[in-house]
């Protein structure tokens, strides 16, 4: 039987900072796809994307975009929109709240509100993601839905009501490449021969480059060499996470936001060919905390080293979010903040919110975003920026 040659068609909706830097990545591929953008403002959308064509053009790439207008507020032109294009995968890139933001706050401001760790805006990044998700179920489309926004938790309560997206990108997948470097200079090997199966939520992934650490937050991590698994006698996991935020460290922030927009292109190039590449990706199937993931024609698995089992890989997620805020994601989709969290949430926000439904989802967001603007407006924090 004739393999099939057509271009894997892709819609990125969103067209921010990780969106366009995304687009450029694939436009350099090479790969055998069909791009196209959803924004809701197209004649913005189409400057960045000029950016990124004539970016491709000076590489020796040509492809073109299509740039179609897309509200994702909008369900059913959302859904019309999915049923015209007919795309294989769908990549949001688009939240309520940007991780960024608050780091434009003065600094002791910042400090006071990121103790309540990544989680506790959950809210503001299932509102979009939900609703796109609504409107490929309306569809009926067989797109694999890739998700951008928080998806180490907001796949796994969206599970609960049957929406879960296919597979998040970044976070526990921005960690990878700094572990292998600092493996393969422990090993003096070149870093190819490095392969790795890392399992933690969010947490790990963003204060392990930084401090050396996981300040107590569990994690499972196996390396290999050419193939072979290598002893944990063989190399010190404090030793080469000291590497990592040290010898290896990177530009970290929105000048860094690069590798974060690299792992979402390994991600959707693995899904738009899948020929059984191991990516790591958090969310996979509407689990808690991130995996890495073989991607074959059959679908995504799990892949697990011989050591751990798929429920002690879910536990040690489990565990992990709660230094992330996230006391628990029960099976009706309920997020539960930890104690400390929804502690920020009041004394800092005055917002009070231990726990929300899937459904209060839409409340909770315009809630948050509405204390938000009030503390960074209070703490001399410039109104664009706070948007």
């Amino acid at each position: 039987m004739a393999r099939d040659t057509s271009p894997c068609k892709i819609l990125i909706i969103g067209q921010g900072v990780l969106g366009g830097d995304v687009l450029d990545f694939l436009l350099q591929s090479g790969a055998n796809i069909a791009l196209s953008v959803g924004a809701r403002n197209p004649e913005k959308a189409a400057h960045r994307v000029n950016l990124a064509r004539y970016t491709a053009m000076n590489l020796g790439h040509t492809a073109p975009v299509d740039i179609l207008p897309a509200d994702l507020m909008n369900i059913e032109a959302t859904a019309e929109l999915i049923d015209r294009l007919k795309p294989d995968i769908i990549f949001n890139a688009t939240t309520l709240h940007s991780w960024w933001v608050i780091t434009k706050l003065p600094t002791e401001a910042f400090k006071k509100l990121d103790d309540g760790r990544g989680g506790i805006w959950t809210p503001l990044h299932q509102v979009l993601i939900r609703r796109l998700m609504t409107a490929v179920r309306l569809a009926n489309s067989q797109a694999t839905v890739v998700n951008a926004s928080y998806p180490d938790v907001v796949n796994a309560t969206l599970a609960a009501e049957g929406l879960a997206p296919a597979v998040g990108i970044g976070n526990i997948a921005n960690a990878v490449p700094g572990i292998r470097l600092a493996a393969a200079h422990m090993l003096g090997v070149d870093p190819i021969a490095i392969e790795v199966r890392f399992f933690a939520q969010h947490y790990v992934s963003y204060r392990m480059p930084s401090t050396g650490g996981t300040d107590g937050a569990p994690y499972h991590l196996t390396v290999y060499v050419n193939g072979r698994e290598v002893q944990p006698s063989e190399i010190d996991h404090d030793t080469l996470f000291s590497l990592v935020a040290g010898r290896f460290r990177r530009i970290k922030g929105l000048a860094g936001q690069s590798v974060t927009a690299s792992s979402a292109t390994a991600m959707l190039l693995a899904l738009s060919d899948r020929t059984g590449q191991v990516v790591h990706g958090p969310g996979p199937m509407g689990l808690v905390g991130g995996y890495p993931v073989r991607i074959s024609p059959k679908g995504l698995l799990i892949d697990l080293p011989s050591t751990l089992t798929l429920d002690e890989a879910i536990d040690i997620n489990r565990q992990c979010q709660r230094f992330d805020g996230i006391e628990s994601v029960d099976e009706d989709g309920t997020v539960r903040f930890t104690q400390k969290a929804a502690g920020v949430l009041r004394d800092v926000l005055n917002y009070d919110c231990d726990a929300y439904r899937p459904e209060e989802c839409e409340a909770r967001a315009e809630e948050l975003a509405a204390r938000f603007a009030e503390y960074a407006r209070a703490n001399g924090m410039p109104q664009n920026d706070a948007a």
